[in-house]
């Protein structure tokens, strides 16, 4: 049995190395491609692309390596389309010649090519200029010829749509050229006639007008990112005689940011685009003519009214400083009390006990650090319409004087729906919840995340001695009825 398993394996393996051999001496060897040219993508200088309709011409400054586009007009290249031109041109492979001399060009599209593509290096030599011409009607190459050499050759279809590039196509996109860490002010100028004015304040911001307020550093930051990546949508006009019509005499609001070194970048925005189909915002830089359009999005990022931009912090104050705290809540009235030795006490029914430290000063971080979700007014015109009149939560924060350091009401407020539920939807009013505090005038809509947390009955903050202490007193001692036996024989002593 194992001598005939030996004699198939000998046979099988034959089989394998003759087929091998055959493939080895016989078979037609794969298509090797070749580059077209000998470049490199670092070495090209200038591009020119020949359309039978336009022409357009990139120029790359040697010292910087940047592009810039110097015909049909003179402006800022797309960076990554100019270096992915480049490379695409440089890479450009010769899968193989079809014909050495053809007598007509026409069947291959290169009688009146698609495109001439002609490149320059820093050192000053001119590449012959390769005409571009039809796919192939299969695979997935496209022919193409030197404008040297009358040979027709194939290169892969890639190159033939890489090279059909537009004006619009090789633009910088880019509006703003800033960083952040560059921006010493914003200025948001309205057409109401309101400005808004942010300076840095070292890491934060300030608002200096209409007034002085802390600024909201995440949303100055959201805003000027904003303008930093605002990208052109499209390319309206390079030399308007007027920008009038396109709402950026007056514009809706222009953002200007003075940077560290002295100088500024502004950018207007006009009326929305119109047509069909089109969501875009006019603007211009307002140092520059063109007008673009971009995203109406852009300019809702950027256009934020001063209650936004401003900080939201509902009370600021260093808990080090709290001596004592009057909580009002909906379990009842109690107070928490600074004790020796960095304890608590918690003060309720006239009763003291002591209090869980890790939760008081928890309960203390959070009022600090209570920023609301949105200031709904500021001044506020009466506490009853948001449910401040009758709140939920009352803190009154106290220092070791005994002076009053402020105080911070929570309402819980449920709104009746407007209009009946649509069908399919469960009726029921929707809750909201405020604060407001003596820091300032303002009343800020908060989530119910940070009212739950806030919203601590006194039995929270005891210790746990003091917890199974209350346990303890509030369960009754177990009673025991005295068999008649014993009754009797106690009656008899």
């Amino acid at each position: 049995m194992n001598f005939r398993n030996t004699i198939i394996a000998i046979f099988v393996l034959a089989i394998i190395g003759g087929y091998a051999l055959y493939v080895g001496k016989f078979a037609k060897p794969e298509e090797t491609t070749q580059k077209l040219f000998q470049l490199k993508p670092d070495d090209i200088a200038k591009i020119v692309l020949k359309y039978p309709d336009r022409e357009l011409e990139l120029e790359r400054n040697k010292s910087f390596g940047q592009w810039s586009i110097v015909k049909p007009v003179g402006t800022d290249a797309d960076q990554t389309a100019a270096n992915n031109l480049a490379r695409a041109i440089a890479d450009c492979e010769l899968v193989k010649t079809v014909e050495d001399n053809p007598t007509d060009l026409k069947p291959f599209g290169l009688d009146k090519p698609q495109v001439t593509v002609t490149v320059t290096t820093f050192a000053g030599k001119a590449y012959p200029g390769i005409e571009v011409g039809k796919t192939t009607p299969i695979g997935f190459n496209a022919y193409i010829k030197t404008t040297d050499k009358p040979a027709v050759m194939l290169t892969q279809s890639a190159f033939q749509s890489g090279m059909n590039k537009s004006l619009n196509d090789m633009r910088n996109r880019d509006l703003m050229s800033f960083t952040m860490d560059e921006v010493q002010k914003f200025v948001l100028a309205k057409d109401d006639g309101t400005t808004i004015e942010i300076d840095r304040d070292g890491d934060n911001w300030k608002i200096v007008q209409p007034a002085v307020y802390k600024a909201d550093d995440t949303q100055v930051r959201e805003a000027l990112s904003a303008l930093l990546n605002a990208k052109v949508a499209d390319f309206i006009n390079d030399a308007p005689t007027a920008v009038t019509e396109y709402g950026l005499g007056k514009p809706h609001v222009m953002a200007t940011v003075y940077l560290k070194n002295g100088t500024q970048q502004s950018l207007l925005f006009g009326f929305k685009q119109t047509e069909a189909g089109k969501d875009g915002v006019y603007v211009r830089r307002g140092e520059r003519a063109p007008v673009y359009t971009v995203h109406e999005y852009v300019m809702n990022d950027v256009d934020r009214s001063l209650l936004a931009l401003r900080d939201k912090t509902v009370f600021a104050f260093d808990p080090a400083n709290v001596e004592s705290l009057n909580i009002k809540d909906e379990s009842g009235t109690f107070t928490l009390k600074r004790a020796p030795a960095g304890k608590w006490d918690i003060v309720a029914g006239g009763k003291s006990s002591s209090a869980d430290v890790p939760v008081v000063e928890r309960f203390l971080d959070q009022l600090r650090d209570l920023k609301g979700n949105a200031i709904v007014a500021d001044p506020m015109p009466s506490f009853m319409p948001f449910g401040l009149n009758a709140p939920a939560i009352d803190v009154t924060l106290f220092d070791k004087s005994g002076k009053q350091l402020g105080d911070m009401k929570l309402s819980k407020v449920s709104i009746k729906p407007a209009t009946p539920p649509a069908p399919g939807e469960l009726p029921g009013p929707t809750t909201q919840y405020y604060a407001a505090s003596t820091a300032s005038k303002a009343v800020y809509s908060v989530s119910d995340y940070y009212f739950t947390q806030l919203n601590k009955p006194s039995r929270l903050f005891l210790s746990r001695s003091a917890m199974a202490a209350a346990s303890s007193a509030a369960s009754p001692a177990p009673s025991f009825a005295a068999s008649p036996a014993a009754a009797a024989s106690s009656a008899a002593k």
